[in-house]
C-alpha cells in the first residue's frame, strides 16, 4: 500500500484560513477572498486616510504658507450654541444646513462645553470628519472588492486617500459626513441591499441634498430585477417617515426652511468661481458680447435639466443591471449639479471624488487626469482665495494680469474636471450601448 505523500510544509504556510470580514453583513460571498489580506488592507487604508489629512494640513501651512480654514466651523459652533440656548437657527439666512447637519455639530459641542474651549469643538469636529472619511474610504474598498479584486480595490482606496484637495476639505468642512452616507448608500445598493441603500440615501439628503441625487438612479438600477413601480413603493416606505419627522415640523414652523433643499440659492447672487461666471466673463468681458449673466445662467440650468433627464433615461433604458454604470451615472449627476449651480463652494469636490477614484483606478491616464484636477482645485482653494478672488468677484481690476490669471485658472479647472469625467465615464461606449438597446426594443 502506497503511503500518502507528506504535505508540503511550504504550501501549508501559504494556506490562509478563510474567515468573516468586517463587512460580511453585506451578504457577499467572501469565500474566495483572503480575510487576513482584507483586514490588512483595511488597516492600511485607515492609516493612509488619517496620515493624508495631517500631511495636507502641514504642507498647506508650512510649504505653501496658506491656511487651514476654520470659518465654516466657526459658523457651526455659533449656531450649535444658539440652538442649545433655545434659539431657532433657521431664522438666520446665514445658516443654510439641513437638520441632520446638527448630528456632528452637537457631538463636537460636548467637549467644547465641558472644557469651555472653542478649539475643543474644532478638534473634535475634525476628528469626526476624519472618521466619516474612513467610512468613505472603506466603502470605496468594498465596492472595489465587489467590482474588481483586492489589489484594485486597495488601489482605489489609496487613490482617494491621496486626493489632497478633497482631503483638505475633510478637515475644514462637514461635507465628509454626507459623502460617507452617499457612499454607504451606494455600497448597500451594489451589494443588493436596496432598502438599506434607500434609507441611507434619504438620511443623507437631510444632511446635504446631494446623497438624494443618487436616489432615482439607484431606484432605476434596482428596478432591473423588479419594476420601477416596486422600487418607487420601496423608496416611499423609507422616505415618508423621514419626511414626516425631519422635514414637516421645521417647514410648519418656518416655511423658509424649504430653501435649504433647493440648490439655487438666488439670494446669494453669482459666485465668481462658478462655471456660469466663468463663461459669462469670457463672453462678456473678453469677447465683448452683449450678453447678461442671467441669460448664461438660464442656459446652463437648461443644460443641467436636460443632462439629468438624459442620465435617468439611460438608467431606465439600458437593460443590464450594471453597478459600474450606476456609479458613472451618479457621478455625472452630482458633477452636473455642482458645475451648473450659480453658487459653488470649493468643498463640493468632496462629494464626487470617491466616485472618480473608483472609476479611474483601471487606467494610468485616468489617474493622471484625476490628480491634475485635484492640483488645480487645490490651487483654487486655499492658495488663490483672497489673493485672486473672493466668493463674489475677482480681486484684480478687469483685464489686468491678475484678473486674467484668475479667469484662466478657473477655465483650466473646469476643463480638467470635465476631461476627467469624460475619461472615467467613457460616454461614447454608453451611447453605443444605448443605441443597441433601443434598436433591440424596436425589433
Amino acid at each position: 500500500m502506497r503511503k500518502k505523500p507528506a504535505a508540503d510544509p511550504e504550501f501549508q504556510t501559504k494556506r490562509v484560513k478563510r474567515g468573516r470580514t468586517p463587512f460580511s453583513f453585506l451578504g457577499h460571498d467572501f469565500e474566495s477572498i483572503d480575510a487576513r489580506i482584507v483586514r490588512q488592507h483595511i488597516v492600511w487604508l485607515i492609516i493612509a486616510a488619517v496620515i493624508a489629512k495631517v500631511f495636507v494640513a502641514v504642507i498647506t501651512t508650512t510649504v505653501f504658507s496658506s491656511f487651514v480654514d476654520y470659518f465654516d466651523m466657526g459658523i457651526y459652533l455659533k449656531y450649535t450654541l444658539l440652538t442649545l440656548e433655545g434659539v431657532f437657527p433657521y431664522t438666520s439666512a446665514e445658516f443654510q444646513y439641513p437638520v441632520l447637519a446638527f448630528v456632528p455639530m452637537m457631538i463636537a459641542a460636548i467637549p467644547a462645553l465641558l472644557f469651555q474651549n472653542a478649539m475643543a469643538f474644532f478638534l473634535t469636529f475634525q476628528a469626526l470628519m476624519i472618521l466619516c472619511d474612513v467610512v468613505t474610504i472603506l466603502c470605496i474598498y468594498f465596492i472595489g472588492l465587489k467590482l474588481f479584486n483586492e489589489k484594485t480595490a486597495l488601489l482605489a482606496g489609496l487613490l482617494y486617500a491621496a486626493a489632497f484637495s478633497a482631503a483638505y476639505f475633510v478637515i475644514t468642512k462637514y461635507d465628509a459626513f454626507p459623502t460617507a452616507l452617499l457612499m454607504l448608500a451606494l455600497l448597500f445598493t451594489v451589494y443588493g441591499h436596496s432598502m438599506k441603500g434607500y434609507a441611507v440615501s434619504v438620511f443623507g439628503f437631510f444632511t446635504k441634498i446631494f446623497p438624494g441625487i443618487a436616489l432615482l438612479i439607484m431606484m432605476l438600477f434596482n428596478a432591473k430585477k423588479t419594476s420601477v413601480k416596486d422600487e418607487i413603493i420601496s423608496a416611499l416606505k423609507v422616505g415618508i417617515p423621514f419626511f414626516v419627522i425631519l422635514f414637516l415640523p421645521l417647514f410648519l414652523i418656518s416655511p423658509e426652511t424649504l430653501k435649504i433643499y433647493i440648490p439655487v440659492r438666488s439670494e446669494l447672487g453669482y459666485y465668481s468661481n462658478t462655471l456660469t461666471f466663468t463663461i459669462y466673463t469670457w463672453l462678456h468681458d473678453v469677447f465683448g458680447f452683449g450678453i447678461s449673466i442671467d441669460l448664461v445662467s438660464a442656459g446652463i440650468y437648461l443644460f443641467m435639466g436636460a443632462g439629468l433627464l438624459a442620465l435617468l433615461f439611460i438608467a431606465w433604458k439600458l437593460p443590464t443591471k450594471d453597478p459600474l454604470l450606476m456609479l458613472k451615472l451618479v457621478l455625472c449627476a452630482i458633477v452636473l449639479v455642482v458645475i451648473c449651480a450659480k453658487v459653488r463652494s470649493p468643498q463640493y469636490i468632496v462629494w464626487f471624488t470617491p466616485l472618480l477614484c473608483l472609476l479611474a483606478v483601471d487606467d494610468i491616464r485616468k489617474i493622471a487626469a484625476l490628480f491634475l484636477f485635484q492640483a488645480l482645485a487645490y490651487i483654487e482653494f486655499p492658495l488663490m482665495f483672497g489673493a485672486y478672488y473672493t466668493s463674489v468677484t475677482y480681486t484684480a481690476p478687469g483685464m489686468s494680469g491678475g484678473w486674467m490669471i484668475t479667469l484662466v485658472m478657473f477655465t483650466l479647472m473646469y476643463i480638467s474636471l470635465l476631461a476627467c469625467v469624460w475619461l472615467v465615464v467613457d460616454p461614447l461606449r454608453i451611447v453605443s450601448s444605448l443605441r443597441k438597446a433601443m434598436q433591440q426594443s424596436t425589433t
